[in-house]
Order: structure tokens, then sequence, then C-alpha cells
């Protein structure tokens, strides 16, 4: 399809059949400027509800319109967890409506965008918790992807240090996150100094690569002053109804004082007692939201409600996504903007501010504690969200907003908002003189600087920083705090580790059911410490810092709790509180406890469901289902590995009829996700017993096949020789190289790169031919010599049931090195190479490895190594401790900085690597 193909006449027929309704003015007059442009505004300043997430529709239609200058990863950035899910929800509608495809706009742009890669015409992912396992943005450097994340899940990644991301991965990420991204930065007040980072990583050359990397900020107040702006225009309301009701509707809001914070439940109770009896809850009240500013007494005011009967759900920040998605199936019939008023009962939303921002939720009346005026006009943006009651009842919407004196008459800063609470609530109650104030989306405008909340910048970005993170490995002992660039220097903002709840936390059972985002909480380091040592709750928010953040040593000792470091390494056991670090993995019992209603509760001991296989189902890579009593105790006795001495079956098939009777089994309660489980099983899965050697007893994992083997989850390749070259595929080096050559190709010239499309071709050819290496081979025939001495050529995969064992080759050793060593031995190899040492660089670190130096191991029995290509003799030794070789690895790594950049390199690095990762996928599966 050529460009033009699409005009920006097609917008609204493309908006229509996505969403099925009528894009707005301001909507259609975004997507005419883009295109006619060839870029975007800097800034999108637009009233909250007027629909800023449809930017997607429009990043989406530009790219699909002129695939040559826009970029093919839309990364919308928020910084709340809640409302990346919801975001994620119209990116999934976005992407599901054009796999569809079933009118002739939708068919244009899926092929428009399906001629960008080999994979799915547009790919959905989000990444919001300590675990991005939802990596599959990262699988191909060619297929456009719409993404939704927090500021700390985009910006570890652009800066080479990805949460909970293998090392070796991360410069794959960066690469992917710093060049053919349009950054979509919602809400600039709650991120300022992200922005300001953003702003200096734009800036950075990528030599003469089309970095194709754009950032929009969407805010009235932009980190840029003086930057183009888009805004609503009188017209945009004049020509929609919709729009103008939303723009113009009615809302008012009474203040409550009250003494503290701990009364905050009760006087909730009483304000919805009052208006549940009074004459303006008539049935067209259907939704109460009630927002607070911290979880514990979200926790609690959730308590309180439903001791007094009232339907209440409870949503934080501190849920695990899997229970959000819950908690949201269970309100939004209620809280839909688009909803029937003609409701069965009241229902109460209790929250914290995670839903302030970007939330399509619609309350019929609000509830809230005072907060800074920007926070509380964001909340106030979800109250008649579409002016529709105040439409129907010529009424104001109704709002409360709950003071507690100990802060807002306290000369003492907030912990979370600092002095800005108190101000507000004074500027507030100037106006509340005058009777009840006017919340409306036009109101609140007014008000002092002080009475915002607390914001700080981000320092200046320096060499030095990204010289530090841009080493992966092995990474430099003294690095700059990633934090102040993301949050800023003067941001009190607590360092969070990641909580995991496991009964099993075997590094077998790990493996093969691997830690995935879905069932992942994060939750301040000093909150996580004081839970697991026993000691009082730290309070924590979903904004702004943690209430007595301890720094002080806490007494505990080792726990019911692994501090899990990645797929390579074992699960790191007797880990003491004081031990734990910013940014740590805990995988903890469930039997611990540590949830309520589904969100952060350290004083609660009930027991918490382990959402293990329900994890990977979601996930969607491969299905598990572990045949363990203490995960799922409601379901039929299945088979365990101990009746094999009585068993008059093979297990297998004792399993099989297990599972047959299974799937006619009503589990209900707490199992009620088996049947999902087994749906996706669909009866094809292989079986690995495992032990629990905390009990003596071991159970069956179940996981599901593709054609008669297990499914290879490519995220797990991470870098290591066991993972990559133990597959038990049987491919030869020569039909590897081969392929990883042409896919580097391929991915070189879709990206615009045909100059670098030789080069990264050629290290697809070399890349892997140190594995010559006898000992290597020996390795990968399982350690039989008689399959050794059939071999006829050289493996670059394993046999079918190879497992470990190295066959003599030396531990540490590398057959990347190996493979340069061999190519140094005769440069006219080379002598096709645009860069000769690009290719040198992209050969040595393709699994991620000696980024910048590579740990050379002696070899105490060296080998000869020769390899030939095109004629060319290759030959070198397997010992090089005593060489030049890694110096000049080093050199060349610097080296190349300098000529394309940080991300530049990162990219040709991801770019190549991705190659590689596809093809050994390909051979796996």
């Amino acid at each position: 399809m050529n460009d033009g193909a699409i005009s920006p006449d097609d917008f609204a027929t493309f908006f229509r059949d996505v969403h099925d309704v009528e894009p707005f003015p301001w909507q259609m007059r975004l997507t005419n400027l883009v295109l006619r442009n060839g870029k975007w505004p800097k800034v999108i300043d637009l009233p909250t509800g007027t629909g800023k997430t449809a930017t997607l529709d429009t990043a989406v239609f530009s790219l699909a319109a002129r695939p040559r200058e826009f970029p093919r990863r839309i990364v919308f950035v928020i910084d709340r967890r809640i409302v990346v899910d919801q975001v994620f929800e119209r990116a999934q509608q976005i992407c599901s409506r054009l796999r569809a495809a079933n009118t002739p706009i939708l068919r244009r742009v899926r092929d428009s965008l399906a001629e960008l890669s080999d994979g799915d015409p547009l790919g959905v992912a989000a990444l919001r918790g300590g675990i991005p396992m939802d990596g599959e943005w990262a699988r191909r450097p060619d297929q456009p992807w719409v993404m939704v994340s927090t500021v700390d899940q985009f910006g570890s990644q652009l800066f080479f240090r990805g949460y909970g991301v293998n090392g070796r991965q991360r410069p794959i990420n960066a690469g992917l996150a710093g060049n053919d991204c349009l950054v979509i930065l919602d809400e600039v007040h709650l991120s300022t100094p992200f922005a300001q980072t953003l702003g200096q990583v734009a800036e950075l050359h990528t030599g003469n690569l089309p970095r194709r990397f754009s950032i929009i900020e969407m805010s009235a107040t932009p980190s840029d002053v003086d930057a183009e702006r888009f805004e609503l225009e009188d017209g945009d309301l004049e020509a929609s109804t919709e729009l103008r009701r939303r723009v113009k509707a009615k809302k008012s809001a009474t203040l409550v004082p009250v003494a503290n914070q701990n009364a905050i439940p009760s006087r909730v109770a009483k304000i919805l007692k009052e208006f549940v009896t009074g004459p303006k809850s008539s049935g067209l009240v259907r939704s109460v939201g009630v927002v607070v500013n911290r979880v514990r007494t979200a926790r609690e005011t959730y308590d309180e409600l439903k001791r007094a009967g009232y339907d209440t759900h409870l949503l934080t920040g501190r849920m695990r996504p899997l229970d959000k998605i819950d908690a949201l199936d269970r309100i939004m019939p209620a809280v839909a903007p688009e909803g029937n008023y003609h409701s069965n009962g009241l229902v109460i939303v209790v929250a914290t501010q995670a839903i302030e921002v970007g939330a399509d939720f619609n309350f019929d009346a609000m509830i809230t504690e005072c907060a800074p005026i920007d926070s509380l006009r964001q909340r106030f943006g979800r109250l008649d969200r579409r002016g529709t009651l105040s439409d129907r009842t010529g009424e104001d919407a109704d709002a409360w907003i709950i003071g507690p004196k100990s802060v807002v008459g306290s000369k003492m800063p907030d912990p979370i908002y600092g002095p800005a609470v108190s101000a507000t609530w004074k500027e507030l109650e100037s106006l509340a003189a005058e009777g009840p104030v006017d919340i409306g989306t036009q109101a609140l405008r007014d008000f002092p600087e002080n009475t915002f909340a607390p914001r700080s910048d981000a320092p200046m970005l320096l060499e030095s920083h990204l010289d530090a993170w841009f080493q992966t490995d092995p990474e430099p002992i003294v690095q700059p705090r990633l934090d102040w660039f993301l949050h800023g220097v003067n941001q009190d903002r607590a360092a969070e580790v990641s909580v995991l709840w496991r009964r099993d936390r075997s590094p077998a059972a790990l493996r093969l059911v691997p830690p995935r985002q879905a069932e992942v909480l994060k939750v301040p380091i000093g909150a996580a410490k004081s839970w697991l040592a026993g000691a009082n709750e730290v309070e924590i928010a979903d904004a702004g810092a943690s209430e007595n953040e301890r720094t002080t040593q806490l007494e505990g000792k080792p726990g019911n709790w692994v501090r899990w470091v990645g797929f390579d390494k074992n699960p790191e056991e007797g880990i003491g509180i004081n031990d734990i670090r910013p940014g740590d993995i805990l995988i903890v019992d469930p039997v611990r406890g540590g949830l309520h209603a589904g969100s952060w509760a350290p004083g609660s001991d009930d027991k918490v469901e382990d959402l293990g296989d329900f994890a990977q189902l979601v996930y969607n890579r491969k299905a598990t289902l572990r045949l363990d009593l203490g995960v799922y105790p409601g379901i039929p006795n299945p088979s365990m590995p101990n009746d094999e001495t009585e068993a008059d079956a093979p297990a297998y098939e004792r399993v099989k009829q297990w599972f047959i009777e299974l799937g006619t089994t009503d589990s209900g309660g707490p199992n009620r996700r088996i049947t999902d489980i087994v749906d996706k099983l669909g009866g094809d899965f292989a079986i690995e017993p495992v032990h629990l050697d905390s009990e003596n007893s071991s159970y069956y994992i179940l996981i599901e096949c593709h054609a008669g083997k297990p499914k290879v989850d490519s995220n797990l390749m991470d870098g290591s020789d066991e993972a990559g070259s133990l597959i038990g595929s049987e491919r030869t080096l020569e039909h590897h190289l081969v392929g990883v050559a042409e896919k580097a190709k391929r991915f070189a010239e879709r990206l615009g790169l045909e100059e670098f499309a030789t080069d990264l071709s050629l290290a697809g050819r070399l890349h892997d031919i140190g594995k010559v290496d006898r000992r290597f081979q020996r390795w990968l025939v399982g350690g039989d010599p008689i399959k050794l001495a059939m071999l006829s050529e050289p493996l670059a995969k394993s046999l079918p049931g190879v497992r470990g064992g190295r066959g003599g080759y030396p531990s540490g050793m590398r057959h990347e090195v190996s493979s340069v060593a061999l190519i140094n031995s005769n440069p006219e190899v080379l002598g096709l190479a645009r860069d000769p040492d690009l290719v040198l660089h992209l050969i040595g670190t393709h699994h991620g490895v000696g980024r910048p130096l590579p740990l050379i191991a002696e070899d105490s029995n060296p080998e000869k190594l020769r390899y030939s290509y095109e004629g060319q003799v290759l030959n070198a030794s397997s010992s090089q401790v005593e060489g030049s070789l890694a110096l000049e690895m080093a050199d060349r790594f610097w080296r190349l900085k300098e000529r394309y950049g940080y991300y530049g390199l990162a990219w040709l690095e991801a770019i190549f690597r991705l190659a590689d990762h596809r093809q050994s996928e390909e051979e796996a599966n």
C-alpha cells in the first residue's frame, strides 16, 4: 500500500468503525493537523472528560497512513496504576476491531500496518508493575505496538535499567524505547521531572539512523510553557452537543470538617445516610465515589460502609492486576459513563487517588478527602463525567469535601501532599462563604501556586549518567539514582519492591510457572519491611511519599519468602528484613496474608489466592495447571507423583483421565478460574513432577503443548546458553546462521535501515560460529560420544531431551567471544562489511553479555577452533585469557557509542538480537 492511500478524510469513518460513535470535532482537527504537518504538536491541553485518550486512535491512524514518517511504537505514559488498565482497554478495542477488519477502512488500515512486519498488524501491551513480563512489545523491532505504561516502567526501560527485566535483555528494551517511538505523556503536572528528562533524551544523537522519537505532553501545565499547544476551540463546542454538555456540566461541593483522618469512615457513612434518604437521591443516582488519600483510610472506609449494608467496592493502586480486573468487572456496570441509569441499587466505590487521572468512571455523587487543588479537579472530573445527570435534573451534581482538622488546620505539612492541602482548604473556605462551591470543569482555576501538589525538577542529564546506565553487563559499581530523573531530586518518593504470592517458591516451579506481571503487587519498601517484620503498618498512598517511611534497622529474621533474581538463577532464600533492597521481587507464602478485598492490607492474615496459573493464562504465552491441593484445595484429588509405585497406568494416562473428569466438575469458589485454564490446555499437555521440600511431598504441573512439545516461552530465553541452545530442536549451525541473517536483513530493510542490512546480515551468518568448539557440540548431544561422532555438521541447537551437563565446556566460557576470535583470525571475512566494528560488536554482545567488558574465562584445556566461511578459513584457540581481545571489545563498544549514540547502537543491537531470538523461537516451536 502506498503512502497517501489512507487520507485524513477517512479518520471519521475509522473512528466510528472502531468505537461505534462519531469523533469529536477536536479529534478530527488534531488528526488533520498531524497528517498535514507530518508531526505532532508538543502540547495537547484539553479538559478532563473530553476524550483525550483518542490520541491513541490518531496515532494508529497516522502510522497506517504514513508508516515511514510516524513511529511504530506508541507509548501512553501516565503515573497512575488504575489508569494503565483503562487506557489499555481502549488500545485493545482498537486492536480487536483491526483484527476483525469488517469494514473497508479497517481493512485498509489493517493491511497498511500488516505490511510493516510479519507479526500482528497491531500489538497491545501494558507495563504496570515491578515485573514487566508483558514483554511481547520487545519481541520484534518492526511490529506496530500500542503500549500503556507507568512512568517507572517506561522510564526504567528507556535508561537501560528496566525494572524486573533480566540485565541481558535491558539493551533491547532501551533500544526499542529510545527509537521509533511516540511517547504520549498524560497529565504532565503529575510527572514534570520525567517530562524534563524526556526532553533531554530527545536531543541525543543516533548517528545517521532515522530515530523517529517524539514526545507529546497532555497537560494544561506543560514542562515547556512556550511549546506549540493544541487546545479546544469555540467551534468544537458549538459543533458537538455531547462535548458541550460535558464541558458545561454543573457540579457543586459542600465542605465537611472532621477532627482527624480516623473520623473519615464514620463521617462518609453519615453523609451517605443523609443523602440516600434526602430529596435528591431519586432513582437517578446509582453510584457514589469516595476518594481518600491513603490506602488504610480507603480500606477502613470500605469496611465501615460494608457493615452499614451498602453495596461497596474497594479500588486502589495497591492491588494485583488480576484482583483489580475482578474489582473493575464488578463495578463497571454501575460507573461506566454510558451505563443505564435504571440501576437496581446504589453502588459505592471507595478509592484512592489512583482514579484521579484518565480513569473513565462516572459517579453521580462524590465524597472526597481534601487534597491539592489540581488533585481535586481531577477527582471531580469523575463526577457526572458526561454531564447527563445535571442535564436530566437541571440541578448540580453533588459532592462533599472532607477536611481533617489534623491536616487542614495543622502547621505541619501533610506527609503525602505537603502544605498544599491546608492551603487548598483555606481557599475553598473563602469560596464556601457564599454557598456551595462551583466545581465544574471550568471552575477552580484561579488558585494560588501553594495549593498545587508539590513538584520537583529533574537534574540535568549528563553524558556521565548515560555512560553509567549504558553499561549493562557488567554494571558499574557506582551508578546515578534513576528515580531522580523520573520523579525529581526533591520528591520524597519511597522506593518500592514487588510482592508475589506463591505457595511453591522452588526454582523448578518458578521456571515452569514463571512470575507474571498480572499477579504482582508493588508497595514501598518500608511498608513491605514492616509487614514482614510484624511491625506496625506504614501508611502508604498512590501518589507522593509514604508516611513514616522507615530508615532504621528492623528486627526480623528470614521467613517464608524468597528473593527472585531471574530465570537464570535460583531464588535467594534466607534473606533478612534488612537485606531487602529497592526493586526486589519478593515471593511470599500465601498463608502470610497481606491483602484485604484485593488491596494491600499488611494487618490481614487471610490466606491470599495464589494466581500463578491464571496469570499464565491471561499472559497468553503458555497455559499451566499445578495439581497442588495447597493451591486448589477444592478440586477432586488429582494424580500425584507418589502414586507411581501403586499405579496400574502410566502417569500421563492417569493425569489425562483426571483432567477429563475435572472438565465436568463445577469447582466454583476460589477455584473458579480452573475452568478457563482447562479449556486453554485443551487436553494437549506435558506433565512435569515438582517436589515440595518443606512438606516432603510432590505434585504434577501440566504445561500446554504445541505440536506434541511443551510450548517454549521466548521471554525465558534469557541470554544464557542453557536457555538459548538447549531447546531440543536439533538444528544445524548452518541452518540457524542463515535464518538469523535473513531475519536481521529483513528487519533492517523494513525499518528504513537499508544501509545497515549487509552488516546485520553478515553478523547473523557468523554470530554463533564459536559453537564449533568440540566441547560445546558434546554438550548439545547430551554428552553422548556416539551421537557426537555421528554428527555430519555442527549443531546450533541441542538434540531433543538434553537438559544439562556442559560436556566439558568450561564454566563461564562464552561462545560469542570465540566467534569474535575466529573472525579476527582472518580479516578478509569482513571485507564486505560497511562497518566491521559494528559487525564484530553485534556478534560479541548478541547475548547481552560484555557490554562493555567481556569476562573471559580461563580454559585449562584449550581447543583449536576451525570454521570455513565463503572459502575463507578461520582458526583460533578457545583460550583468550592471555590476549588483548577483551580490551579490544571494550574499546570497540565505546567507539561505536560515539559513532551511533546511546540509542542508535542499542537499536542496532536490538534489531540483531531479536532476529536471533525469533529464529530460535521458530526452531524451538
